[in-house]
């Protein structure tokens, strides 16, 4: 598990050249259909437009990856609108190195370039990336480039990609004749639900993991706090993928997505498109989610020997009914305050996965009794790590977490646990009064960089494993 997360922490979700990743959006395919058609059609100008971080930049090196070789490209990242002029610019996208000219100089210079190329037989690309910067100077100066042709087709094509401010710039009144140069326009928009989700499963399948790492309901969760744009959905994954290998789980849950965007937000930096400390998460659908990763378990039958001439007795016995038992058992032990016997029975039904939420619980529980706050600390972090319990339960044991290390002194993790609880639940025992009593909890929480590096220890094998679920 560790050693999984370990490889999922170096950054599987960012924005690394994966041109797969646009067939998942039915929008990123029909912009590159668009785009390729404009560049075969050779349309003079065509304009790509979309919100920061909706994969504008990797449609177009997409496109001409696949164009290699057949256009001399010249692609310009930064401009800057206090500039007088792009034509400089331009030269050197093309790589007409030179001694410092003028305006006139310049353009001189690109026309005989692009006459050379015309000539050759070889299409000349220019691409504008950031194009919102344009001033009206600057977008002059493409309109006089493209219109240096032989009299039958122009000798160069035109990409301008950039922010929505863009279109509203070419829909001015002072740009009606660069408009109509326009033949291709398309506005890139962001990733609805279930484009969202196919796209974090296939970023997850690239950086060998299991695509269902996120439950169904923090895939929603995901779509609802990123707007369904790429970049966002990529911070937040990574940054969920750090908790989840701080706290040590099996899979990301709404629940734990939600608390690292809230903890992010309290930097202020997280530009989610809903505040995260706003959400209030569903129970039943937290319940669901619950119920959802781990299988009903299946009686495991044992059989009995029977001896010769014997009386005939039960065939065989399920575990269940087995870890039933033991569970009741330790219950009782523990009713009468035999403690450490209870441990043991409670440690046996632990083995049964129906039971291992309980059986752990009530572990930390027992030794919470003794006088053992760490151990029934572990415990009780044990039992949450653990799927399929019921919200009310998962409550009740953060509940008891949240106190024993507010005993022990641990005042910065129990909050943690105590604001965990409040998210879902604000009238659940006197947690709003423990929530006010305590100060505003540190941008990141110190409970948080203390998990990180006891996992970091225990993937390097430094943890003793005796101190690892049974």
């Amino acid at each position: 598990m560790y050693e999984s997360f370990y490889k999922f922490r170096i950054k599987p979700f960012s924005l690394l050249p994966d041109p797969e990743f646009l067939f998942l959006s039915t929008r990123h395919k029909k912009g590159l259909n668009l785009l390729e058609y404009g560049l075969y059609n050779r349309a003079v100008f065509t304009v790509l437009t979309g919100d920061p971080g909706t994969g504008k930049t990797t449609l177009l090196n997409t496109i001409l990856d696949q164009s290699r070789g057949r256009f001399t490209v010249g692609v310009i990242t930064t401009t800057h609108p206090d500039a007088n002029s792009l034509l400089p610019w331009v030269a050197d996208a093309f790589g007409l190195e030179g001694p410092v000219q003028d305006t006139v100089g310049y353009f001189r210079t690109l026309t005989a370039f692009l006459g050379r190329s015309f000539s050759a037989g070889q299409q000349v690309l220019l691409v504008v990336d950031e194009a919102q910067n344009l001033n009206i100077q600057m977008l002059e100066d493409l309109r006089l480039l493209s219109n240096i042709n032989d009299g039958r087709q122009s000798s160069i094509q035109i990409v301008l990609a950039g922010q929505p401010d863009l279109r509203t710039l070419l829909t001015g009144s002072d740009m009606q004749q660069l408009a109509q140069r326009v033949a291709v326009d398309y506005a890139l928009e962001p990733l609805d639900e279930d484009e969202a989700k196919s796209y974090v499963q296939h970023r997850l399948r690239v950086a060998g993991g299991r695509p269902d790492l996120l439950t169904e309901y923090a895939c929603s969760l995901l779509h609802r706090l990123s707007g369904g744009n790429p970049r966002l959905i990529n911070q937040l994954c990574d940054l969920a993928l750090m908790y989840g290998f701080g706290q040590g789980v099996d899979r990301i849950t709404a629940a734990l997505l939600l608390q690292a965007a809230v903890d992010r937000a309290h930097g202020g930096i997280l530009p989610a498109v809903v505040d995260p400390r706003t959400i209030l998460l569903d129970p039943v659908r937290l319940s669901q989610e619950s119920q959802d990763q781990v299988p009903a378990p299946l009686p495991v039958i044992v059989p009995v020997p029977v001896q010769k001439d014997a009386p005939a007795s039960p065939a065989a016995v399920t575990c269940e009914n087995a870890s039933t038992e033991l569970y009741m058992e330790g219950l009782g032990l523990k009713k009468a305050g035999l403690y450490r016997e209870a441990l043991k029975k409670f440690e046996a039904a632990a083995g049964d996965p129906a039971y291992r939420f309980k059986a752990t619980a009530q572990r930390g529980f027992c030794f919470r009794a003794i006088g053992k706050p760490d151990d029934a600390a572990m415990f009780f972090r044990h039992a949450l790590a653990v799927n399929g319990a019921k919200v009310t339960d998962i409550l009740q044991v953060r509940y008891v977490l949240g106190l024993t290390l507010d005993t022990s002194g641990h005042r910065d993790e129990a909050y943690e646990q105590y604001r965990k609880i409040h998210e879902v639940d604000p009238n659940f025992k006197d947690i709003a009064r423990r929530i006010d009593s305590v100060d505003e909890s540190p941008k990141f929480p110190l409970s948080l960089l203390k998990s990180l590096r006891q996992n970091w220890q225990q993937f390097r094998g430094t943890i003793v494993s005796s101190h690892r679920l049974p």
